[in-house]
């Protein structure tokens, strides 16, 4: 009888379970966030561990070649798969100074592939610097350049969650990263110097024109790449419109929360996709719109003449941003970026101070602006 009185005593009620549970509830729930930051503290930190590595091998190129590489450029017969039409990205260069001597062999030398008409192994052998980096969209892994396919993590940001995958265009290689077109918006593939250290196609930057101060002047940021399932997302996707080159805020009016405005615009999904290349949507940011909010181009295709692209990401309040002499900074998207209403520079010899704030004077190369790093 003792024995069984002492056993009831010992025994837990419903209620006590229950708070017990509760207890432990709330305990995960405050425990949540804190492991979700932690979480993405690390993917931030390697995501600026990622950046410099890039501007390591960007110095050491330039130490061998005298100057940065172009934003995009190679070889161009009007061929995109028998040329790449002028549209090599300039992680494409930088490859060997990433330990990727293996690769970057590949890719300048004759690659044997299959036909991208029957499919036949071997029936098909691609140029040095191989075909246009779309192309293989079509082709798959199958078919297509084998270089093109490789997807290299220094050039990945881990808090970007999309990852490769069987079907149109998730076989090729991606990036997440993207060099400063500066705060030059206008007659983009034009003539004239570049506003930005990896702007302006077949034009390399050297140090010494970088004017401004190499820790004044950003160089590599990150962008989201674009996705199936963000189509029509700020982050990954760029608005489709016309008019914004004489008012960049024309482009800012298109953003709507997270989403792209569905009213006179359309929209377009290329950030990304090919470490390639493919010009400068797919690896390029322009300097004008703050971080996070939404870009612009006038034409569906690449070759639009008006161009905004800021950089974006997932990390939260902003992006990580590489500066020229290799520092990295976290950029806030709500940095100053002047007058929006201001035409975007387009061209021409003069430099002048950039109408877009801090931000724009972190992208000018030698615009007068010897602006610290916020």
């Amino acid at each position: 009888m003792g024995v069984r009185r002492l056993l009831v005593r010992r025994a837990f009620t419903l209620v006590e379970l229950l708070v017990v549970i509760a207890i432990i509830g709330i305990l995960i729930a405050l425990l949540l966030p804190a492991v979700q930051a932690a979480r993405e503290a690390a993917r931030r930190t390697q995501c600026v561990n990622n950046l410099k590595q890039i501007m390591l091998a960007a110095h050491n190129y330039h130490d061998v070649y005298k100057a940065f590489p172009a934003g995009w450029g190679g070889t161009d017969n009007g061929d995109p798969y028998t040329s790449n039409m002028g549209q090599l990205s300039f992680f494409v260069p930088l490859s060997p100074f990433m330990e990727q001597q293996g690769l970057y062999q590949q890719v300048i030398g004759r690659t044997q592939g299959r036909n991208h008409q029957t499919g036949a192994a071997g029936s098909m052998v691609y140029p040095p610097f191989g075909p246009a980096p779309w192309i293989e969209a079509d082709l798959g892994s199958a078919n297509g350049y084998p270089p093109w396919h490789v997807e290299l993590a220094t050039l990945r940001c881990p808090s970007d969650a999309v990852r490769k995958s069987a079907g149109w265009w998730n076989d090729t290689g991606r990036v997440n990263y993207s060099g400063s077109m500066g705060d030059r918006c206008k007659d983009v593939w034009g003539g004239g110097p570049p506003r930005g250290v990896f702007g302006r196609r077949f034009y390399n930057v050297t140090i010494s024109e970088i004017r401004d101060g190499t820790s004044n002047t950003v160089a590599v940021s990150e962008h989201v790449i674009g996705q199936e399932a963000l189509h029509g997302n700020i982050h990954g996707d760029y608005a489709v419109i016309s008019g914004f080159g004489d008012n960049p805020a024309a482009c800012l009016a298109y953003k709507r929360g997270q989403r792209i405005a569905s009213n006179n615009a359309g929209w377009e999904t290329r950030r990304g996709q090919w470490w390639s290349g493919g010009g400068p949507t797919v690896h390029g940011f322009w300097t004008v719109l703050p971080p996070n909010s939404i870009s612009c181009t006038n034409s569906a295709g690449e070759w639009g003449w008006e161009q905004i692209m800021p950089p974006d990401s997932f990390h939260p309040g902003g992006v990580n941003a590489a500066m020229a002499d290799g520092s990295v900074r976290f950029i806030s998207e709500t940095i100053d970026s002047g007058n929006l209403s201001a035409a975007c520079w387009g061209g021409g010899t003069t430099f002048t101070t950039s109408p877009y704030g801090v931000w724009g004077a972190l992208g000018s190369i030698s615009g007068g602006e010897s602006v610290p790093t916020p």
